[in-house]
């Protein structure tokens, strides 16, 4: 079944393609007919309870049109796009930024008249000091949310596979609150993994 998943710290909110008569799960209450959109105020019910409650450590929801229940979904939020660079170089280490002392990948804000891609590009450029990259294909954007003055912020982050071929030396970009950039083997990675968001272990290896 497809879905995506939104990481909260470390609680998930996942949305559901149903494709089958299956029921919406929140802790013990059980609804049995699919989700009908915030028309209902269901959503916005949920949600209420979800972030006041720390206790409850996952949420979903389900409709036939994904696309239709994430529009829904992103409504609850100031929304916002990033994108970010899985870089390889010719060893197949992976690129790792270090920034307020966690492990992280290269990313930032897509800015207007930008495309995705070229903001993935820029990105990596200037947090890192790289040029010249190659993007080889997309990988599955990543969700979360976070807070900020007072307002739940859902961002989008689109992910690319790039190569770099060059060997330039690493600049972290200081102002951005990078303290260092290093290429990983898969044996810094499996470390990293473990420190890292939530929303973004699934990005740390080298295959």
């Amino acid at each position: 079944m497809q879905h995506i998943t939104i990481y909260y710290n470390k609680r998930t909110i996942t949305l559901w393609q149903k494709t089958e008569e299956l029921e919406i799960k929140v802790e013990k209450l059980e609804i049995d007919e699919p989700f009908l959109h915030k028309c209902t105020d269901r959503m916005n019910n949920i949600l209420n309870i979800f972030f006041k409650n720390e206790n409850m450590q996952e949420i979903s929801f389900e409709h036939y049109d994904l696309e239709k229940l994430l529009a829904d979904f992103k409504t609850y939020f100031k929304y916002i796009e990033a994108a970010g660079g899985l870089v390889k170089n010719l060893k197949n280490e992976l690129l790792v930024i270090h920034r307020l002392g966690l492990p992280d990948l290269p990313k930032g804000k897509i800015e207007y008249g930008e495309t995705p891609k070229e903001a993935a590009i820029r990105e990596v450029e200037e947090e890192c000091g790289l040029s010249n990259l190659e993007i080889i294909k997309k990988a599955k954007p990543s969700y979360h949310i976070y807070s900020h003055k007072n307002r739940n912020i859902l961002k989008k982050t689109y992910w690319f596979h790039m190569k770099y071929k060059g060997n330039e030396s690493l600049i972290p970009q200081i102002e951005e609150d990078i303290s260092s950039v290093e290429w990983c083997n898969s044996t810094l990675l499996k470390d990293y993994k473990l420190k890292t968001y939530d929303s973004l272990k699934s990005y740390f290896n080298t295959k």
